[in-house]
């Protein structure tokens, strides 16, 4: 498009040349015949202001008869005299300018007007006021005039004829009765267009010859500019196409790889005919970060180049593209005819072949597995293909095919869900803690409370179930804790109750958390009824951060749980260094233990165990009177479920 344009300004630059050359041309001749016209009236003008003196001055030597008028002296009298003068003066002159003195009713016959002339005579008669005649309506000469008005000397002689002097009145028989301001005649110069014309035209032809060298000089130079920045323009589009090839293919191929990344990829799927047959799988390298961690990534950016070569090499089929993704991932997709069978089996065969390929990297023999979820002719196929190898690595598994049970769109939409809930928990403070009684089997008496969570909005309450996975995921749990803490420490301020909180491993290791909860123990006036909750199922990375946290809260009086006991895995060699008060029985274990003979035998093991470390024992999830019963005489301490309270926002009571 941009070259189409350069050409046309190429063909554009001579008419534009051409167009104002003629302009120049039509202007300069224009001008010149305006300054021959100037010219042609400023001469006449000079001419006849000379002919006026001259013609006055004689007139009044005849006038007060420093000459006296007679046959002699008749040769001088400026109305006998003008018209030799004149005839003299044309043919001497260059420009062959003709002077005479006029008039519609001459006494000379030589003096006669011709209809030039008498146009001029009629203009001032008509124009009392005007004193001059310029006119170029002839076609061969300029036509100027000044006006010859009657006064009071001449009524002398071209008034009543028997006033006027005897010698006229003899020779003169005509051209009197004259009134004061009459026209009596003209001056008329003539002056010959041509002889003026050729002279300036010589001045048209040198301003025009100086416009035509002078245009065609600017032309060339202008030219020559046009075409050299044209080849400069053309140079850098072509620079700047290049370069925007470089940008383009920087954003959209792999550094590492040369394979087009995730953007090729994106770009091709939208792209892509939605009634073709579509087949995508995304092939993970499994457990490529403890290459990165081992090796270090130099080593680890060496086996993706080589797993990437493999699976070029593999994938030869028309229409097949592979994408390198960010991180241990690629993609092999195909718009044209395949046969699911025909693609999975060639996956099955990537596999299998990285499977069994010993990459030799600095002299180190590498082996690696593949992951990898595919989805055909699917709506949004590259999401379904990454549900299906999530899919696989969550089974272990080498691939796994998408189908509609691995959508997991439902989960995302819950989770925004539970997030916003959150969000609007927080903003509008709808987290409170519910209260469920703790029950002492010896003194019979609900002694003790568990703050639990809830979200009281206009929806009602919302179990923690809802709301507590999505807030550990999205890094929210340390601000329910902290408010969990505050309104909980503020409810129990003058209550003779013990009352124990939930906290999280994280939460511990939280130094943010952690520091907060030390103040509010610093400022607390009963922090000896605090029981803090640790979940056994947590995982505990390091427990010497769990047994200083422990040993910082104890100073205040503070007593430690640990809940869940029994669940999962139990490590009852750690229950021995943290220093714990109280032991809760899981829920699991408490719910079958009047039914199942493993539990009870497991809860029995686990109450005898407390006792003997003289810890006090605590079982969750008590729902009915046989298993109070049971658990008493098992030797349980305390009892919590809903057959002694359910959580409420406000306490049971004894």
């Amino acid at each position: 498009m941009n070259k189409k344009i350069n050409s046309k300004i190429l063909y554009l630059i001579p008419l534009f040349f051409f167009l104002v050359l003629s302009y120049r041309i039509i202007y300069n001749y224009t001008d010149i015949k305006k300054k021959e016209y100037n010219f042609a009236k400023a001469e006449a003008e000079v001419l006849n202001n000379h002919l006026i003196e001259n013609r006055n001055y004689y007139q009044k030597l005849f006038i007060n008869h420093t000459i006296d008028l007679n046959e002699k002296t008749l040769l001088a009298l400026p109305a006998y005299s003008s018209s030799i003068i004149s005839k003299n003066f044309s043919q001497e002159n260059h420009f062959g300018v003709e002077i005479r003195t006029v008039s519609d009713r001459a006494r000379n016959a030589k003096n006669n007007a011709n209809e030039s002339e008498l146009k001029a005579i009629r203009f001032f008669t008509k124009n009392s006021k005007e004193l001059e005649y310029f006119s170029d309506s002839h076609e061969k000469f300029y036509q100027y005039a000044s006006a010859l008005r009657i006064n009071q000397v001449c009524l002398r002689c071209h008034g009543k004829k028997e006033d006027a002097p005897l010698f006229i009145q003899e020779h003169y028989p005509n051209a009197y009765d004259y009134k004061l301001g009459e026209v009596r005649g003209i001056v008329s110069i003539t002056i010959p267009k041509k002889r003026i014309n050729d002279y300036f035209f010589k001045d048209f032809i040198n301003a025009t010859l100086y416009d035509i060298v002078l245009f065609i000089l600017l032309f060339i130079a202008v030219y020559y500019l046009v075409k050299k920045a044209k080849s400069i323009n053309d140079s850098l589009e072509s620079e700047v196409q290049e370069k925007t090839k470089e940008i383009k293919n920087a954003l959209i191929i792999d550094r590492l790889t040369s394979l087009p990344n995730r953007l090729h990829l994106i770009e091709d799927l939208s792209i892509a005919e939605q009634n073709t047959t579509q087949a995508l799988a995304i092939l993970d390298i499994d457990k490529f970060k403890d290459i990165n961690d081992f090796y270090g990534s130099e080593f680890g950016d060496i086996v993706l180049k080589n797993v990437a070569s493999t699976i070029t090499s593999l994938c030869t089929k028309k229409g097949a593209t592979i994408y390198k993704l960010p991180g241990d991932e690629f993609v092999l997709y195909i718009n044209t005819e395949i046969e699911k069978d025909e693609f999975i089996q060639k996956i099955v065969t990537i596999i299998k072949m990285i499977q069994e390929t010993q990459y030799i990297i600095n002299q180190n023999p590498i082996y690696t597995t593949l992951s990898c979820g595919i989805a055909f002719n699917e709506d949004d196929i590259f999401t379904k293909a990454d549900m299906a190898l999530r899919n696989a690595k969550e089974k272990k598994r080498s691939l796994v095919v998408y189908n509609d049970s691995l959508d997991i769109s439902a989960k995302i939409n819950e989770n925004n869900k539970g997030l916003t809930l959150l969000k609007d928990a927080f903003h509008e403070d709808t987290i409170v803690p519910f209260f469920q009684p703790i029950y002492n089997v010896t003194t019979q008496k609900i002694e003790k409370y568990e703050s639990l969570v809830r979200i009281v909005n206009k929806d009602g309450v919302i179990p923690p179930y809802k709301f507590l996975e999505i807030a550990v995921k999205s890094k929210l749990y340390p601000n329910i804790t902290n408010i969990m803490i505050e309104k909980t420490f503020a409810f129990f301020e003058e209550k003779p109750y013990e009352f124990s909180i939930n906290l999280s491993i994280n939460d511990i290791i939280n130094v943010k958390t952690s520091t907060y909860i030390l103040k509010k123990l610093q400022r607390y006036k009963n922090p000896q009824r605090i029981v803090f909750e640790l979940l056994e199922t947590d995982k505990v990375e390091d427990y010497n951060q769990l047994k200083e946290f422990i040993k910082k809260v104890k100073v205040y009086g503070v007593k430690i749980a640990i809940d869940d006991f029994g669940s999962g895995y139990s490590n009852f060699s750690h229950i021995l260094e943290l220093n714990i008060d109280y032991l809760k029985i899981d829920a699991s274990l408490v719910k079958y233990v009047t039914t199942d003979e493993n539990s009870k035998k497991v809860t029995k093991t686990i109450i005898n165990f407390a006792h003997d470390l003289e810890l006090k024992t605590i079982a969750e999830y008590v729902e009915d009177k046989e298993s109070l019963e049971l658990l008493t005489e098992m030797g349980i301490d305390y009892i919590q479920g809903y057959y002694i309270g359910k959580p409420a926002p406000q306490l049971k009571g004894s």
